[in-house]
């Protein structure tokens, strides 16, 4: 039971994993690759902060794919547990620190929260494109000329002095793992700020202005669907259907590709995961949408269950497979029983008999005819 129990919190952990990759990615094609580590998704600024009399950490988290800050977490007091933290210390023992800091109520909530608030106004989507390229190379550069100032003025201070230093790092890991939940909590955006961005729907529109044709034929099927789920295409060569034949409406099947990390989440949202852990391998069936293509790839697109979409990828056309038909009768026994039928006809059977009965007068009239000519000769 134990080891089901394990199982069961493995696939959680994925689906979570997948979940909060999602918010700082643009497709499931980029969260797949930032789960099986190909690319980062994400920077991590740690801020050491001298202010006054006090000390603190402020940590932004950043998508460098969407390009827009995901969490601020700013904590500034005369805890002497500051004095132990390090910017150049992992993000894990920061967050353990910070949240050593909560604990003992060790912060200033008040100014903490005022130099979160005025993080978000630095950081813009313009300022982030500045600062990203450095990011990039861990060039924490110009972040303390940039930070200084408003930093001031945010806490009414006179004496301010900045360490920092970027992390790249997966946005989900931090997120899921962060020793601060129930200690510390995020700065929360101002509400003052523009929400542009914080509308997933406009961030979503963000990217389109530079779409490839390709591009633009998948968003227009994404569009009114709750949630989009990546499938494999369940391929038939012989009793399958060609994509020219296939018809709006028209019942396919899938199967959900169980060799990633995303792939289990799927099967678990579309409850195909067995008591034992294991994944069914019962297909999927989708009402055929359309196909967006550019002749390099096809993919297919279809309503799952749930009002799921359906999305599967292929480099050619392919024969998808379709369900079996329903019931016993089939076209090979009708032409089984249309043979028996004709060997067993009555009329083929008196057709037969009456030539043979013609045949046999025939020969009979033939030597009648001899016997009288070999007669009237000899007469």
């Amino acid at each position: 039971m134990s080891e089901l129990n394990a199982k069961a919190d493995q696939l959680k952990r994925q689906a979570d994993m997948l979940g909060l990759t999602r918010e700082a990615v643009f497709t499931d094609e980029q969260a797949k690759e930032v789960l099986q580590g190909k690319i980062t998704d994400g920077y991590l600024i740690k801020i050491k902060i001298d202010l006054d009399s006090m000390n603190g950490m402020i940590l932004i988290l950043v998508s460098s794919i969407r390009k827009h800050i995901m969490e601020v977490y700013a904590v500034v007091g005369t805890s002497p547990i500051f004095r132990r933290i390090r910017t150049f210390a992992d993000h894990l023992q920061i967050s353990t620190d910070l949240a050593d800091v909560g604990k003992t109520n060790g912060y200033d909530v008040s100014i903490s929260e005022n130099l979160g608030r005025a993080v978000y106004r630095i950081f813009t989507k313009e300022k982030l494109e500045e600062f990203l390229p450095l990011w990039q190379k861990k060039d924490p550069s110009h972040l303390t000329d940039a930070l200084e100032k408003p930093f001031l003025q945010a806490a009414k201070g006179r004496n301010i002095k900045l360490q920092a230093e970027v992390d790249k790092l997966s946005t989900a890991k931090f997120r899921y793992d962060n020793p601060m939940k129930g200690n510390i909590s995020a700065i929360a955006k101002p509400v003052d700020e523009p929400v542009a961005e914080e509308t997933p729907a406009v961030q979503e529109r963000i990217p389109n202005v530079n779409l490839s044709p390709l591009e633009r034929q998948i968003e227009m099927f994404r569009t009114g669907f709750p949630k989009e789920l990546m499938m494999k295409t369940m391929i038939s060569p012989i009793s399958g259907i060609e994509f020219d034949s296939l018809v709006e409406g028209m019942e396919i099947l899938f199967r959900v590709p169980t060799d990633t990390p995303e792939g289990i989440a799927t099967a678990g949202t579309l409850g195909l995961i067995e008591d034992d852990g294991k994944v069914s391998k019962e297909p999927v069936v989708g009402r055929f949408l359309g196909i967006a293509n550019d002749k390099t790839e096809y993919h297919i697109f279809a309503e799952g269950p749930n009002q799921y979409l359906l999305h599967s990828v292929e480099e050619h056309p392919v024969k998808v497979a379709i369900p079996k038909p329903t019931g016993g009768g089939g076209a090979g026994s009708k032409s089984t029983g249309g043979s028996k039928k004709k060997g067993n006809d009555p009329k083929a059977t008196s057709a037969g008999g009456s030539n043979l009965f013609m045949l046999m007068g025939a020969f009979v009239t033939i030597v009648l005819i001899g016997v009288l000519i070999f007669v009237m000769v000899i007469l």
